[in-house]
Order: C-alpha cells, then sequence, then structure tokens
C-alpha cells in the first residue's frame, strides 16, 4: 500500500536529530496497522465497513511482514502478545459475518486493550520536543494525504480511504515502541491528530438540520 510506502521512506530523514527512543516511537508508528476500530467507526464518519475493513486487514498483513523483518525487540514476546490481542479484536470487527455475540466480545475486549495501551502511552509519557512534534505531525499529514490522493485515484470514498489507510493505530504503534525500546511520545502525539482527523470527518454527520 502507497501510505506504507510513503511513511516508512519519509522516517530517516525525519527521524534524524530526534532521541533514540523517539526514532523508535516514530518507527512504530509508520509500522502499526491503521486505525483497528475503524469499521466500527464507519457509520459515525459516514465510510463504508466494508471497504474500510478490507484496507485494515491489508494493513494488518503489511505491519506484521514489516515488523517480523525488523526482527529484534519488535518481536519481543510480550509486546507481540498484546499486539496480536489487539488486532484479533480488530479483524473480528472487520467481518460482518462473524456471529454478533463474537464481535460484541471482541470490540470490547478490544477497546479494553486500546485504552490500556493508550494509558501506558500517556503514563510514559516523557519528554516532547519541537522536533519530534513536527516529525509526527509530517508523518500524520504524508500518510494521510497520501491515503487520500490513492483513493481519489481509486474511486474510493474519502472517509473510507483515510480511515482504512491513511490512519495508524496508536495502541498497536505503543505496543511495538515498547517492544523496540522506544518511547511512547510519538503514538501519544499521533492519538491527539488522530482524534482530531476523526472527529473533523464526524463532524458533519452531527449536526442536526434546522
Amino acid at each position: 500500500m502507497l501510505p506504507y510506502a510513503v511513511g516508512l521512506l519519509a522516517v530517516p530523514p525525519l527521524a534524524a536529530g530526534l532521541r533514540e527512543p523517539d526514532r523508535i516511537g516514530l518507527a512504530a508508528v509508520a509500522i502499526a496497522p491503521a486505525l483497528l476500530a475503524g469499521p466500527a467507526l464507519a457509520g459515525r464518519i459516514r465510510g463504508r465497513m466494508d471497504r474500510i475493513g478490507a484496507l485494515l486487514a491489508g494493513s494488518i498483513g503489511l505491519s506484521f511482514v514489516i515488523a517480523l523483518v525488523r526482527g529484534g525487540g519488535m518481536a519481543a514476546a510480550g509486546q507481540s502478545a498484546m499486539l496480536a490481542f489487539v488486532v484479533g479484536a480488530g479483524i473480528t470487527s472487520a467481518l460482518p459475518n462473524v456471529p454478533t455475540t463474537v464481535r460484541t466480545a471482541g470490540r470490547l475486549l478490544g477497546d479494553g486493550a486500546f485504552a490500556a495501551l493508550l494509558a501506558i502511552a500517556v503514563v510514559r509519557f516523557d519528554e516532547l520536543g519541537s522536533a519530534t512534534l513536527a516529525a509526527t505531525v509530517v508523518l500524520f499529514a504524508a500518510t494521510v494525504g497520501t491515503a487520500a490522493a490513492v483513493g481519489r485515484i481509486g474511486g474510493l470514498d474519502l472517509r473510507s480511504a483515510l480511515a482504512g489507510a491513511g490512519t495508524r493505530d496508536p495502541a498497536a504503534a505503543t505496543a511495538l515502541a515498547l517492544a523496540g525500546g522506544g518511547a511512547t511520545v510519538v503514538p501519544a502525539v499521533f492519538a491527539v491528530l488522530l482524534a482530531l482527523l476523526l472527529g473533523a470527518l464526524a463532524l458533519p454527520n452531527t449536526r442536526k438540520p434546522r
């Protein structure tokens, strides 16, 4: 997927001059799959669950392959188990044919894991320099912009393209960053930017006609 290629190619120049833990965190965000809750948010952002789910599944596969290629701390047993748990919940929410009770259980478990990992990211938030902030914003913009361009060229609606390919799951990124010995600053900042994007996509849906 092109958004992955652009993000991974952007990491080396963006990471130049950053602290080593922040470089690991930036790479973790670039490697992480798309937002695992994307299919569940399809209705709120007026996207298509099936298309978001298909894009999400592709991003999960790429994420695992890239993480395995990097090896080392990224494949640490404890963090890998936590990441697989969250990814499993995301797959469950993306497959509409799974029984409702199973999907609901998977969603609740995934929400719990997501909240736990974000809590870890906040608790371990240590130092945010201007260079780290700028690098995170540029990576976010590059990922979102590439997904929007590819979606337009491929005839995919913008909201589905952004949710399924233009996002990176901050909880999964936190797990990857911790597994690699990195800081959680970049995943935490990325989570804020992602919340702003999703809020902007959902905003027209909350307006009531007068």
